[in-house]
């Protein structure tokens, strides 16, 4: 079973590992898996 536990919406200019710190502000359980999508960021 999966569970998003926090969530982030960014512009498109805004790469996945600039918003990570204030994910993991949004929860204080364990994370066994994080996965970001990728879609936007810069190559």
């Amino acid at each position: 079973m999966h569970e998003i536990i926090a969530a982030e919406l960014s512009a498109s200019n805004v790469i996945d590992s600039e918003v990570l710190s204030n994910l993991f502000k949004q929860t204080c359980r364990k994370i066994n898996k994080l996965l970001g999508d990728g879609v936007y960021d810069i190559r």
